[in-house]
């Protein structure tokens, strides 16, 4: 009981903190996610709006209240602390002032943003001090909180900025990471000198009362529509020019979709756990109550009526699932204060989980439930009571029949099913495991072994030639480390970013007169990239050394080639832009395989390989990926890795430095925790299963002591007194395991949607999970079985 109504009660704590709690915010129940897509395809950042659709959206909307903008990202902070400087780095949000006011949040100090507060669009200068919002965290974590804190200076990516509003402890937009808020600019998408540009972003809007999702969306996707044309952005964003839709969700739905199919499972297999428990302590309760049918005949001759004995029998099973409630929670405090620890670092409202006064009392209903169920069992021995006879039969009369009972039915047909449950949790847990390992093997398109990764942010003034400089000699200085065989670098990595974003046309390979439209993503890398990741050249080079300014060598992906360029892909021709370098012609000189992004599930995306040194000046933004090739463990290299860039600028550091191994596990980390627990949700109902079967074939043997004494008298073999004790277990097995096969095979299509690498009726799984199941059963039939066989004949005889 403790261990089902634990199980349950912690997954309910994840539940209701994650899918059912509100959000802490005024109106949450009309602030929602606003997405875009083109012909059903999102943006190249899932979940977000574009420019275009905002600013047409924005001006007098008749179904909203307020619409915001935001968008996550990473700084280094820089703040006047005991006489020094101290450089950190902090999860940061832009946000339109509008976005606080759908949150309707206000600080705890000072004030936030103001449409006065967002710089013009194109604003290049960032020598003058702009305001930010700190979070309640950072104010105690740096300032002590202090109340000199507003209006004080700090520099995010060398940025000034002077401190304007504290916001409070409660503020935890977009997630509980966030360390400081600043003021968004959304640009036109008309810009000057006629160029069309496309921002993402996150979207959110309160509605106005009455207002349904629906009806937001239809007039967002008709503000959308009338929206300027973006051109070839639209192509390069969204891999479409088709006219925009737009999907109004629930803030806390759209915050939550990706986990919550997986915990609507495991709130099923804990339910079905609980439910296993329930069953066992049934099922003894059940036989311990029929040994007491003489005392329950003397009750009711006595005058207790039906009423009377289901009473007494429903206290005795609450008194059970008292206790295992009391355990339950107890459980789940423990399990509470692990789960920060166990949870993925990106698990959505990990904050909000806690036993919770909600919590407690769902566990207090669940045990009250499971009292009443556990009862029932024993309660049907009432329904057949015959008085006369029940008090004439001695303690030591004949059992033979005990297995033909009513009673004993009953519990064969428990044990069956808490036999049946566990076969269907061990098959959904080997199949999730099995589908794990699928993902982990899964071919990404490079090496990820021994390889070393790491991100560098530079200062927003900081210009292209710059971040070639710093790359270039960080790369000669790593290929000089002993153990180091490749070093490379880039502006985009798998797991971090895309990369540069394509939009243009192509004539058909196969009809020249026919358009394609093209959509593909730009990595800007050194010559030294590609074969440090270890992608396999399949057509042509790769990139060199020679591959400098002037030149207009590209290598192109595989899906690239096969969408865009037909069968024989070197020697043609490009027309894209490499940021401000305009656009040109650019000559395809190799191809290579394709390359996973993130998950392995995900369609292909083309790709474009351009050394950053041919376009010097077009690297103006971004980060500096860094990948270093080892001969053993990557991370003794990171001491290394850090020296290097600090000689180049001591001014800035490295970020997120992990081997690419750790990186495609942080990547499953959401898979892995899925399995674990529906491992053990499995193996406990098993154990579960196994332990109520030993109680059952251990009272069972007890009943039929006199039986078994006789049988050995006229002499039967030790064998046949096992087999005799066996066959039960047997029956209740196969028929546990057949309704349990059947029942996992209709129920995991449910799963299909978690699974990589596996189907539903993977015969692997369910061979494993049958010879588990019958191990178990062995184990639990094996004490019972030896107690028969060493039954002795004279002694039972003898007590008759």
């Amino acid at each position: 009981m403790a261990l089902g109504i634990g199980a349950t009660t912690t997954l309910f704590s994840v539940a209701y903190g994650v899918l059912l709690k509100p959000l802490p915010w005024a109106h949450a129940d009309r602030i929602m996610r606003v997405v875009e897509t083109r012909e059903g395809r999102q943006a190249r950042l899932a979940g977000t709006m574009t420019n275009g659709t905002y600013l047409s959206w924005r001006d007098q909307p008749a179904t909203l209240d307020a619409i915001g903008g935001y968008a996550i990202g990473t700084n280094s902070m820089t703040a006047v602390r005991d006489g020094g400087d101290e450089p950190i780095r902090l999860r940061t949000c832009a946000m339109t002032p509008s976005a606080f006011d759908v949150l309707g949040a206000r600080p705890l100090r000072g004030r936030i943003f103001t449409d006065a507060d967002i710089p013009p669009a194109g604003m290049t200068g960032v020598d003058t001090p702009r305001p930010v919002v700190i979070s309640h965290a950072l104010w105690l974590d740096w300032f002590g909180g202090r109340d000199d804190a507003i209006g004080s200076a700090m520099r995010l990516d060398d940025v000034p900025r002077t401190i304007v509003g504290i916001m409070p402890a409660s503020f935890t937009f977009p997630d509980a990471e966030a360390r400081a808020w600043t003021p968004m600019t959304i640009p036109p998408v008309l810009q000057p000198n006629n160029v069309r540009g496309m921002t993402i972003f996150g979207g959110l809007v309160r509605l106005k009362p009455g207002v349904s999702p629906q009806q937001a969306a239809s007039e967002g996707a008709a503000r959308a529509r009338q929206a300027p044309d973006p051109g070839f952005a639209a192509l390069a964003m969204f891999g479409s020019s088709a006219p925009s839709d737009i999907a109004v969700t629930p803030l806390a739905q759209a915050m939550t979709a990706d986990v919550r199919p997986a915990l609507l499972l495991l709130l099923t297999a804990v339910g079905l756990l609980l439910a296993t428990a329930v069953a066992n302590v049934g099922g003894l309760q059940l036989a311990r109550a029929s040994t007491r049918r003489r005392e329950i005949a003397v009750r009711a001759a006595l005058g207790a009526g039906r009423a009377a004995l289901v009473r007494q029998l429903l206290a005795e099973s609450a008194v059970v699932a008292g206790a295992g409630g009391v355990g339950g929670i107890a459980i789940a405090f423990a399990f509470a204060r692990a789960l920060p620890s166990i949870l993925p670092a990106d698990f959505p409202r990990a904050s909000d989980i806690a036993v919770s006064v909600p919590v407690l009392a769902f566990a207090v209903v669940l045990s009250m439930i499971a009292s009443v169920a556990a009862g029932m069992m024993p309660a049907t021995i009432t329904h057949r009571l015959d008085v006369t006879a029940d008090l004439a039969e001695e303690s030591a009369a004949s059992a033979a029949g005990v297995w033909r009972s009513r009673s004993s039915r009953l519990r064969a047909i428990v044990m069956a099913a808490q036999v049946a449950t566990a076969c269907l949790l061990l098959v959904g847990a080997a199949l999730m495991a099995r589908s794990f390992v699928a993902l982990m093997r899964a071919d990404r398109g490079y090496d990820p072994s021994n390889l070393l990764t790491a991100r560098l942010d530079l200062p927003l003034r900081t210009d292209g030639p710059t971040h070639v400089r710093i790359a270039d000699a960080v790369i000669e200085r790593m290929r000089g480390v002993p153990g180091v065989t490749l070093a490379a670098a880039g502006n985009a990595l798998p797991f971090m970013s895309l990369g540069t974003a394509l939009g243009t046309e192509l004539p058909s390979p196969s009809n020249p007169a026919i358009k394609l439209q093209v959509h593909a993503n730009v990595r800007m890398v050194s010559p030294a990239y590609i074969a440090t990741m270890r992608l396999p050249l399949l057509q042509g080079r790769l990139l060199n050394d020679s591959d400098g300014v002037g030149s207009a060598a590209v290598v192109v992906s595989r899906s690239f080639a096969q969408q865009y360029l037909g069968d024989s892909p070197i020697g043609k021709h490009i027309p894209m832009a490499v940021a401000n370098d305009g656009r040109r012609d650019w000559e395809v000189v190799g191809v290579v395989g394709d390359t996973r992004q993130a998950a392995v599930t995900e369609a292909q995306t083309p790709e474009v390989f351009v050394s950053y040194r041919q376009s010097p000046s077009g690297w103006v933004r971004g980060s500096i990926f860094f990948v270093v090739r080892t001969t053993d463990d990557p991370s003794a290299r990171i001491a290394a890795l850090r020296t290097a860039v600090r000689e180049q600028d001591p001014t800035v550091a490295l970020d997120s430095i992990m081997t690419m191994e750790e990186r495609v596990a942080t990547s499953l980390a959401k898979p892995r925790l899925y399995a674990l627990l529906l491992t053990g949700f499995a193996i406990a109902a098993l154990a579960i299963a196994g332990v109520g079967l030993f109680g059952v074939l251990s009272y069972g043997v007890a009943q039929r002591a006199r039986e078994i004494g006789v049988r050995t008298a006229l002499g039967a073999q030790v064998r046949d007194i096992i087999a005799l004790v066996l066959r039960q277990a047997i029956a209740i097995c196969v028929a546990g395991i057949a309704v349990g096969f059947a029942g996992a095979f209709a129920l995991t299509r449910y799963l299909s949607s978690l699974l990589y690498g596996v189907g539903r009726g993977d015969l692997v799984s369910y061979i494993a999970v049958g010879a588990a199941v019958a191990i178990v059963v062995a184990i639990a039939c094996l004490v019972p079985a030896r107690r028969a066989a060493r039954v002795d004949p004279i002694s039972v005889l003898r007590s008759v």
